[in-house]
């Protein structure tokens, strides 16, 4: 089923909106105006009772002349829906005004007003008419100079009201419908024109490919709401673009790494079948293809572990470790190629981490081996470890050189050499230290490096033994 657009949607709840609105404003209304209508009623009755008082009190004999008396009152009462009935104090009806709607009422029986008050609208009680409902009064009166009793009873119907309110009603609920329709069209026109600047945000959107990833929107041009999508919006393509960059470079650096051992591989198979050999060269040149071998099996598995890393298919199993045994042990590997290249290795350790140890050897050993390659004779790497509340440093520390500062921001990125010719004269593939990266950031931890007054430093910092940690699968252990 296909769903509602949002304008459409929107419009038909600012239609229910204005439905429920209208509705709740026409039920007032109707209210207010049968209560004001009731209440006008009731005062004529109240009017009626008073003029009947002073009429049969100021003439001198009206109920000797019932007929005449009759006539007068007919005229009076006839146009109101009203009906006027006079008993005498023999409990006879010595008038009657004609009925409303040609039907006779029947005579109240409750008390009447006393002669002495004047009437008020609680005097005043619902009376079921043949007609329909009704309202009515009875008072006290006296008629003539003889001060003679006599009862008024006035009865008045409410079908003309009801009949006034239903019209009202009907009036009332097509205004209702007018006005609710009026309100879903303005409502989804505005709705629509509002809705504008997101089209244009969807258009930009459209535009937006792998080969034109420069575009951004102009988050002034939009409207407030907008403003922080937008903002959202471009962010998200500044970490395309640049997640499109280091993808296209990895390629082109993965390309150019693979292609120099294949073309050794390649020129040297041919010089080696450009004219017969003996046994031994073709033995030389398959030790010789070997290394080459080698080289690209491991920029493949550095290749792959760090894709692994990126999508987080590697186990982690973090333990609680000695860091001076941990070190001691890499020291250990490395001390012999520090002894042939006059390197002194120290440790000054100290303290836990909480780590995966295979990983953590790994990451270590790519930082030992660079600190190895990179420090000059009769120089000194030492491998240092302290803990505190923030959890574990790691450093490892080597003389020679420094590194330009231009290049310490972007040691960690693959394929990154500070010189390009150590890689082209079969230096690392430019992976160690992404591989150390990846690692740190699979433990929650960081990486970085600095460089000063003769001393580079790389420092790992693992976070402290979280109380749960959930389990992500293993990697294997191995330096670039």
């Amino acid at each position: 089923m296909r769903r509602l657009s949002i304008a459409l949607r929107l419009a038909l709840l600012f239609s229910a909106i204005a439905a429920a609105v209208f509705l709740a404003v026409g039920a007032y209304l109707y209210q207010a105006l049968s209560q004001q209508m009731s209440e006008r009623d009731d005062v004529a009755l109240l009017d009626k009772v008073v003029l009947i008082r002073h009429l049969l009190a100021s003439q001198p004999m009206p109920l000797a002349m019932p007929d005449e008396l009759r006539m007068v009152l007919d005229n009076v009462f006839g146009q109101d829906g009203m009906q006027l009935r006079l008993v005498d104090a023999a409990g006879r009806t010595v008038v009657l005004t004609a009925a409303p709607g040609g039907t006779g009422a029947p005579a109240p029986g409750w008390p009447g007003v006393p002669l002495d008050r004047t009437p008020a609208r609680t005097d005043i009680h619902d009376w079921q008419l043949a007609s329909g409902p009704g309202r009515a009064i009875v008072a006290l009166a006296s008629a003539g100079s003889e001060r003679t009793p006599v009862r008024i009873a006035i009865v008045r119907q409410r079908s003309q009201r009801l009949a006034i309110l239903k019209r009202y009603t009907a009036d009332l609920l097509a205004g209702l419908a007018v006005g609710t329709l009026v309100a879903t069209a303005l409502a989804f026109a505005v709705v629509r024109r509002g809705m504008r600047p997101l089209h244009d945000v969807i258009g930009k959107a459209n535009e937006i490919s792998t080969q034109r990833l420069a575009g951004r929107l102009s988050v002034q041009d939009v409207p407030a709401e907008l403003r922080e999508l937008g903002v959202a919006f471009n962010a998200m393509l500044d970490r395309l673009e640049e997640g499109v960059q280091r993808l296209s470079g990895f390629a082109a650096d993965l390309a150019h790494d693979l292609r120099t051992p294949l073309n050794t591989l390649m020129m040297q198979t041919q010089v080696a079948l450009s004219r017969p050999r003996d046994s031994g060269e073709y033995e030389a040149l398959l030790a010789s293809n070997l290394e080459e071998y080698e080289r690209l099996g491991r920029m493949i598995e550095n290749t792959l572990f760090l894709a692994r890393a990126d999508h987080a298919q590697l186990a982690l199993r973090p333990v609680a470790l000695d860091a001076a045994a941990e070190l001691a042990h890499i020291a250990d590997y490395f001390d012999v190629l520090a002894d042939d290249a006059g390197i002194a290795l120290h440790i000054d350790a100290a303290g836990s981490v909480h780590a995966d140890p295979i990983l953590l050897r790994r990451a270590v050993n790519n930082l030992v081996a660079n600190a190895v390659r990179h420090t000059p004779r009769g120089g000194r790497v030492t491998l240092c470890s302290r803990a505190d509340d923030t959890g574990c440093h790691i450093e490892v520390r080597n003389t020679g050189s420094a590194i330009a500062p231009e290049h310490l921001g972007l040691l960690f990125d693959r394929y990154y050499r500070a010189d390009p010719s150590r890689g082209e004269a079969g230096g690392g593939a430019g992976l160690g230290l992404a591989i150390v990266r990846a690692i740190i950031q699979l433990h929650g931890g960081s990486a970085s490096a600095t460089s000063a007054d003769g001393s580079t430093v790389f420092t790992l910092r693992f976070p402290p033994a979280p109380a749960a940690r959930p389990a992500r699968a293993g990697g294997a252990a191995g330096n670039d």
